[in-house]
């Protein structure tokens, strides 16, 4: 079976996720001068000037240049990281400068922490090291654990978010010439492995910035595991205003409260039973002559064979059959799964609209309408467009685009190719979509 690698997929980076809890290997990361930060402004990664080509790159910068800002002295930073000891977790180690940390009040190093910019260890580029100098879980790391005794051969990346460090950013954009990019309005135009590697670093910078407090406690959350974790602050308040126990139920048992999470989403190509027209359906917020597969999370109890029928039959009121799994992708917008799925709709169906009101238009396609788009223009969105489809998530009321005369005759547009859905519906207009055959 052929590997269907999806935009956003294929990070070519080994996360080391054994190695999160050691302050000693981070620290020594950290300062590696192999070390390489992704800067996030907003989320949008720093990128470099447009090359003559049109690909962007991104920009990363070295400990040297980031140092002031996170602090000079890198076996401070990890202190506590393991999340075990109270005294160490209750201190202020990272982005510290300037800070008297003994004149400090309980109320100020709560709002250090809450407003902490996030830095989250991403893992190392090892794709130059012989396979016998691969990094693998053989051994326990100690309090000399180091880059070069864990994986010599390794480039350690960060992501560094400097929405709040503005002198920070001011100087990257002087001095460097780049670019924050919006991701999906830009990223079409950055190489696959590099949009996998500023994927999981938005995802985890977007996750932290959004996550100050406990959801089971109240109590201010600071990150631990290299930001891949976080927990709550030692001798802050509950929601009881209880300086002392209870204690937080995240930290007595198996819970997720605290750990990145990851939506799952199914999106499905649903075809006709004689497999020749695929069911595309457009929200009325969205751009004109857009189509798309129809999508949905996938709700606690399902498979994601019944979340594919479920979704279906809600938004456009037909009922499907056999459903195949097709590929997946991470989307970091924020933090999704998006499982790809083929679905055959049973006979005899008519497609509804006034259901859950979520389509403003639905209908098959046959599959020469389909090839001729995909031959066709091949342009993303627009920064216009992508604010659109923002909205319309938080729901807002937008304005309906009207079609100009002349327009409703034209072809319908379809997802860029870093979308999955365009992966689904190239994969069913050419054939290709069960292990390189037909269904």
């Amino acid at each position: 079976m052929t590997t269907i690698n999806n935009y956003y997929s294929g990070n070519p980076l080994n996360r080391l996720s054994y190695l999160r809890t050691s302050s000693a290997f981070l620290a020594s990361a950290l300062s590696s001068p192999k070390a390489k930060f992704v800067l996030f402004n907003k989320l949008n990664p720093l990128v470099l000037p447009r090359s003559q080509d049109g690909t962007l790159n991104l920009h990363t910068l070295g400990w040297e240049d980031v140092k002031h800002w996170i602090g000079d002295d890198a076996s401070r930073v990890f202190k506590g990281v393991d999340g075990k000891d109270d005294e160490t977790l209750a201190a202020v180690n990272a982005f510290w400068k300037g800070v008297d940390e003994s004149s400090l009040t309980r109320e100020q190093k709560t709002h250090h922490f809450v407003n902490q910019p996030a830095l989250v260890f991403l893992g190392v580029d090892e794709r130059s090291a012989p396979d016998e100098a691969k990094s693998l879980p053989l051994s326990k790391p100690t309090d000399s654990s180091t880059l070069e005794q864990h994986s010599p051969y390794g480039v350690p990346y960060w992501a560094l978010d400097t929405t709040t460090l503005d002198d920070l950013r001011d100087k990257v954009l002087k001095e460097g010439g780049g670019e924050f990019t919006d991701m999906r309005a830009g990223m079409s135009s950055i190489p696959a492995e590099q949009a996998a590697l500023a994927g999981e670093g938005r995802a985890l910078v977007d996750w932290n910035t959004r996550n100050r407090f406990c959801t089971s406690c109240s109590r201010p959350l600071r990150p631990i595991w290299a930001g891949w974790k976080r927990t709550c602050v030692p001798g802050e308040k509950s929601s009881s205003e209880l300086e002392t126990p209870p204690v937080c139920l995240s930290k007595t048992g198996v819970h997720n409260f605290n750990y990145p999470r990851t939506d799952p989403v199914v999106i499905m190509a649903i075809l006709s039973p004689d497999r020749e027209n695929i069911l595309l359906g457009r929200q009325r917020v969205w751009p004109k002559r857009f189509y798309s597969c129809l999508a949905g999370f996938i709700e606690s109890g399902e498979t994601i064979e019944e979340a594919v029928r479920r979704e279906v039959y809600e938004e456009a009121g037909v009922e499907v059959g056999d459903v195949y799994y097709h590929s997946s992708q991470p989307w970091p917008y924020p933090s999704s799964l998006m499982i790809g799925a083929i679905g055959v709709a049973k006979p005899s169906q008519t497609i509804r609209l006034d259901l859950d009101n979520e389509l403003e238009d639905a209908r098959w396609f046959p599959r020469d309408e389909i090839l001729g788009v995909l031959k066709g223009e091949k342009k993303g969105l627009t920064k216009e467009e992508v604010k659109r489809f923002d909205l319309a998530q938080q729901g807002k009321e937008l304005k309906h685009e009207e079609e100009k005369e002349g327009e409703k005759d034209s072809a319908i547009r379809l997802p860029a190719s870093t979308a999955i859905a365009h992966t689904l519906v190239a994969a069913w207009a050419n054939n290709s979509y069960i292990q390189g055959g037909k269904l």
